[in-house]
This record gives structure tokens, sequence and C-alpha cells, in this order.
């Protein structure tokens, strides 16, 4: 009877050897899948502010669908190329069209976030937050980068003050802090396959 109850004990020992042996592993995984998204998200951080078009289109795969990226611009020459294209935007129309193309997703709001955001204290958190908020001013930004399993978010939203005083009205009578011009709302979002991190698509909403 006591050589069974060692052996069971010996086994039990063994199994809860292995279950925390492949815990482990699994933490050290996690761990090291982390530590590639942080550095990929800063090559990101490195390309979106380095100002040099060339790299910053190399993170889109064209041509881009009318469906999953928001490009609104007011250009005669651009819709009539995005039209026969089949509503896509290739490369060269990205490159001839940057200037309009960059304001239109909101490329200096993404510099903001990255210049706001420590990217590094992902290591921890799966959600990062940063408020740019003014109080003289009508309007303010904040910024958030999230993580949901192999999806990462970058969104910048536009926010109405509402503690702002308002002495001026804007055309049409409408406050300066009104929700119709300090509202809006933008995203980027990237999947991360292990190695490197994809870009799927760019919305917006009001």
């Amino acid at each position: 009877m006591t050589t069974f109850v060692i052996l069971v004990s010996c086994n039990n020992s063994e199994k809860t050897k292995i279950t925390s042996d492949k815990q482990v592993s699994e933490q050290i995984s996690d761990t090291t899948k982390r530590q590639k998204l942080i550095v990929e998200l800063q090559k990101l951080r490195q390309t979106i502010t380095s100002n040099e078009k060339e790299k910053i289109a190399d993170i889109f795969e064209f041509p881009l669908s009318d469906e999953s990226f928001s490009i609104y611009i007011d250009d005669k020459s651009f819709n009539e190329q995005f039209k026969s294209n089949g509503n896509r935007t290739t490369r060269v129309m990205f490159l001839q069209h940057y200037e309009a193309i960059s304001e239109s997703i909101w490329l200096g709001q993404l510099k903001n976030l990255f210049h706001n955001i420590d990217i590094e204290s992902l290591d921890h958190k799966d959600t990062l937050e940063y408020e740019a908020y003014i109080k003289t001013e009508p309007c303010f930004y904040s910024y958030k980068i999230e993580l949901n399993k192999d999806i990462v978010t970058l969104r910048m939203n536009m926010n109405s003050n509402r503690n702002y005083q308002s002495k001026t009205l804007s055309e049409d009578d409408i406050p300066e802090n009104s929700s119709e011009i300090c509202e809006h709302n933008f995203w980027w979002i990237f999947k991360f396959d292990g190695n490197k991190l994809h870009l799927e698509s760019i919305s917006g909403a009001d």
C-alpha cells in the first residue's frame, strides 16, 4: 500500500511538473510574441514619423480597396483615376496625391499618437491611452492603442471640449465646440502574424 501511494505521488508530481513546464513555455512564447509586436510598432512609428512618402507607402498593400480604406479627397484627377481603377487606389495615385491623402487618413494624428503614447508599455498592458486636452481649445484629441489577440487598433478621436466657453460662433451660428465640428473618430487596424504587422483597414466615423 505504501509503495502504491509513493508511485501515485511520484506520478502526480511528474504530471504537475509537465503542466508547469508547459505553462512556463507558453508564457515565454507569449512574452516573445509581445516583444516582437512592440518592435514592429517601433518600426511603424519610425516609418510614420519619417515624413518620407515612399517609406510610408510601403505600409500599404496596393491597390487599396474602397471597402477597407477610407480615402476621400476633393480632387478631380484623383477621383477619375480612382474610378478608372475600379474604385481602388494604386501606389502611383498614393504618391501623386500624398499630401491630400495623408490628411484624409489622419496621418498627422497618427504621428501624434506615437509621440504621446509609450508603446514600450505594451509589454505589460493591452490598452494604452492619452488625452491631449487643452482647456482653452474648443476641440481636443485622444489617442488609444488596443491589442485584442492578433488585432492591433490605433485609434484617434476628436472630441468636444464641453467646458470651453465659446466667445464667437462658427459659420451658420454653430458653436465652436459643437459635436458637428469637434466629434470625429478614426482608426487604423493591423493584424499581427507573429512576426510582422499587416495593415487591414482604415476607417472613420462622425
